[in-house]
């Protein structure tokens, strides 16, 4: 197999402007300058996590290519990664590895998925990870950065470019970056992580092959129910997107959680709630355009859900407060799964 960004390829003009212009050549960037992956820079990468450059984190056989620790490595710097940060990057990868079909599907799918990640445990803090204010949003450059580099990762690894090998009808802005972290010190509920069985104090990322967010402002309703009403309208209107049923991210902003915790909804509660009310009859996806026809009698009694079941829906709590909104996000057939993140020295 052959891997992306070979050193061979690697340019050292004179000045830093003409060497991110020469990037853009040489066709590496997703659009936005990026930071020219200077030798000393990609070792300083690996150095941080005791690689060589020949580690194999990432292999498409269907494209023969090989992602490895150096090509990963360089694309984080181009990122504009800090070293602390490849942490994340190599255990998503390597979390990417365990089920590639969907991982081929995300670099090349016309329905122009993206990859998300959630952060949780202390790392967050160490690398300044955002988990509050405009949680989806620009201004913090681990967040940005990180979900930056697994998109220039598939672009520059495994040529998943629009037009290309990326098949995108309309592309997606998640592309660019979708990566947040956990405000677990605030949630009722506790970590993400430790209701998949780590350990509170263990550095995590979840990882999964998603859809761009989708606001659910229930700014009047002030009862659990009323808010959980309101996600599952929106995860039955945001299925058309893609399929009953699939695998869902709902992230309650503080307000809501607030609420939510007042009357007493705990986490399966909340998932038992949303996987009940959910639902759309087989007649109305199929005259959708959803489901595959023709409509047949009996269809409109046969029920789906947006999950195959509560384990599927996983809750998040993350956001800003001043404003009483919850975000839902698909994540297709994609099986998302948390993985510890090996941080050096501890």
């Amino acid at each position: 197999m052959v891997t992306g960004l070979e050193r061979s390829g690697q340019v050292e003009p004179n000045d830093t402007i003409e060497a991110i212009e020469e990037c853009y050549r040489l066709g590496w960037s997703d659009g936005l300058p990026v930071v020219p992956p200077v030798e000393y820079k990609v070792r300083e990468m690996l150095e941080y996590v005791g690689m060589t450059g020949e580690e194999e984190l990432l292999s498409l056989e269907m494209r023969n290519r090989v992602l490895t620790s150096e090509n990963a490595a360089a694309n984080a710097v181009m990122a504009g990664c800090l070293p602390e940060y490849f942490p994340v990057l190599v255990t998503t990868l390597r979390t990417l590895e365990e089920e590639k079909n969907f991982v081929h599907m995300a670099s090349a799918s016309t329905s122009s998925p993206a990859i998300l990640m959630i952060v949780n445990g202390p790392i967050r803090e160490q690398i300044g990870m955002n988990s509050k204010d405009g949680l989806f949003g620009p201004g913090f450059r681990a967040n940005a950065c990180l979900g930056r580099s697994i998109r220039l990762c598939f672009m520059n690894g495994f040529d998943a470019r629009p037009g290309v090998l990326d098949r995108g009808t309309l592309g997606n802005p998640a592309k660019y970056t979708l990566c947040i972290a956990e405000n677990e010190e605030d949630s009722p509920w506790g970590g993400l992580h430790v209701s998949r069985g780590f350990q509170s104090e263990d550095s995590c990322v979840t990882v999964a092959v998603a859809y761009n967010p989708i606001t659910v402002n229930n700014a009047y309703g002030h009862t659990g129910e009323s808010i959980l009403a309101s996600l599952a309208d929106t995860l039955k209107s945001a299925c058309l997107a893609w399929r009953f049923p699939a695998q869902w991210v709902v992230v309650i902003g503080p307000e809501h959680a607030i609420t939510l915790k007042d009357d007493g909804w705990t986490r399966r509660g909340m998932q038992d709630y949303l996987i009940e009310n959910a639902t759309r009859p087989l007649s109305e996806l199929i005259r959708l355009g959803v489901a595959q026809g023709p409509e047949k009698p009996g269809d409109d009694q046969l029920v789906r859900r947006c999950a195959r079941e509560a384990d599927d829906i996983w809750i998040v709590m993350g956001g800003g407060t001043g404003g009483r909104n919850s975000a839902i996000i698909d994540t297709t057939g994609y099986r998302i799964r948390t993985r510890k993140v090996d941080v050096p020295g501890g």
